[in-house]
């Protein structure tokens, strides 16, 4: 909602009309939209709970087979517990992973434990999973209003309540689900505004740091969202003095929240480390002259002594990216396009997150199959429609709402082809590709519409044609939705 009063020809809140305008991108939901709006909803909600019902797993077993989901049930269980963040290895104090996911289980099993009775922590885990996946729906629906309208709303809600892999995430322990709420729950915050108005309120900008600094401590891709927010402020035309103000408003939330893990991290690894420091190993697995575009072990030529301390490793192989990257320019062109041809290669490992946890394969080969294959192509009939729809969706939205979806949407795309390729790396993108596809989708419903419209016909025996209906009374009719 709108955070200043409403200017002149504006509909107020609850929707009363002051005047012949509404306000921009977020008119009245007819009652026809709203009950699209909560079936969307609710077969979202209810797709999540059966595949948890249907597919409870045991917890992971060793990293080597589970991953990070092992090193994320491992951490919350810790932090649960008390103990803090110690490797499993070593037993020394690691910060191998940014805090925010294993601090979210962490905080959920601490309650789950405190119960008078015992309580599946993996069900704890997939119940959270379910919560923040079905809120993800109408969140989405918030974007897609304030960008295009309703119906766009609509589509892009409904591509997300039934997408296959961000259902079957459900049971897994990765943090894609929590990321990718964190993220639209944050843009949803700030895009809501009416920027048509002037910039956001103080209270706005607050809550929208504190959900971004939460998703920045899951995963620090999300930070790039400030920069959206500038443009954006700028051109609300307030100037580069108050735009700047505007702006340390959630940066200072961010940071704030940076500051414990941070003072941690200086105490016990005697180092500046805000997030993690895996970024280091990231950076280096793809980068030498074997590199083939996906995972492998940081114990090639391209990164540096394994065996080395962290934060010493961390440093070292960061460097040695960079490095590459400056000697090897033609090579890292050609990586990039090896990881973006991984990235999006297919779009099923949720299941193989399921079947890599404690419980081993749960499903027959032929199930498995028409699983993946029913979620690969879902996927690529999204990518597909999403392609054909961003000039719809840089098109038909408003300045300061376009730069506030268009840059995370970017950054979530870039950030991923410079590290390593991994069709994990694409679920944070699924709420933008169903935006895209609900530009394209409305837009040729649309046309299609018009061009469906009856001719206008002369009367019988007559030559002058039946007068259309007024604008007003077609633009007041509700319309049923896509």
């Amino acid at each position: 909602m709108s955070d200043t009063a409403p200017p002149p020809d504006a509909v107020t809140v609850d929707g009363s009309a002051s005047g012949d305008a509404e306000p921009r991108g977020r008119p009245r939901l007819t009652s026809t939209q709203k009950r699209w709006l909560l079936a969307i909803v609710i077969v979202g909600l209810v797709l999540r709970i059966a595949w948890l019902a249907f597919n409870h797993v045991e917890p992971p077993r060793h990293y080597l087979e589970s991953g990070d989901q092992y090193s994320y049930w491992y951490y919350g269980n810790s932090i649960a517990n008390g103990n803090g963040v110690l490797d499993y290895v070593t037993g020394e104090p690691a910060a191998y992973y940014p805090i925010g996911y294993p601090a979210i289980l962490g905080g959920l099993f601490f309650l789950a434990n405190a119960l008078p009775f015992d309580v599946d922590l993996m069900l704890v885990a997939g119940l959270f999973n379910v919560v923040v996946a079905a809120a993800t729906v109408p969140l989405t629906f918030v974007v897609g209003r304030r960008l295009i309208g309703p119906r766009a709303g609509l589509v892009a809600a409904g591509v997300m309540a039934l997408w296959p892999n961000m259902i079957y995430q459900v049971t897994s322990l990765q943090l894609e689900t929590t990321f990718v709420f964190l993220v639209i729950a944050a843009l949803a915050i700030i895009i809501d505004h009416d920027w048509s108005t002037g910039p956001p309120s103080r209270q706005r900008l607050l809550a929208f740091g504190a959900v971004l600094a939460v998703s920045a401590l899951v995963r620090p891709f999300s930070v790039p969202m400030l920069l959206g927010l500038l443009v954006a402020l700028l051109l609300t035309r307030v100037g580069w003095r108050r735009a700047l103000a505007k702006l340390a408003i959630p940066v200072a939330v961010l940071v704030v929240a940076f500051v414990p893990w941070t003072v941690r991290n200086a105490v016990e690894l005697d180092a500046f480390v805000p997030s993690s420091t895996n970024m280091g190993d990231t950076l280096c697995i793809d980068r030498n002259l074997d590199a083939t575009g996906g995972f492998r072990w940081s114990t090639h030529d391209g990164c540096v002594d394994s065996t080395l301390p962290p934060v010493e490793r961390n440093q070292g192989n960061t460097r040695k990216a960079i490095e590459f990257v400056i000697e090897h320019p033609d090579r890292e062109l050609l990586q990039i396009v090896r990881r973006a041809r991984l990235m999006f290669a297919e779009d099923n490992d949720g299941i193989l997150a399921v079947e890599t946890m404690g419980s081993g394969p749960i499903f027959s080969d032929g199930t498995r199959n028409l699983l993946e294959t029913t979620a690969d192509w879902y996927f690529f009939v999204v990518v597909g429609a999403s392609a054909l729809g961003v000039p719809y969706l840089v098109r038909r939205t408003p300045r300061q709402e376009r730069w506030l979806v268009l840059v995370p949407y970017a950054s979530l795309l870039v950030i991923p082809l410079l590290l390593w390729g991994n069709p994990r790396f694409h679920l944070p993108l699924a709420p933008f590709f169903a935006l895209s596809v609900a530009g394209f989708v409305t837009t040729v419903e649309g046309v299609v519409r018009s061009r469906l419209r009856p001719a206008v016909a002369a009367p019988e025996g007559g030559s002058e044609p039946v007068p259309e209906p007024a604008r007003h009374e077609r633009a007041n009719d509700p319309q049923p939705a896509t």
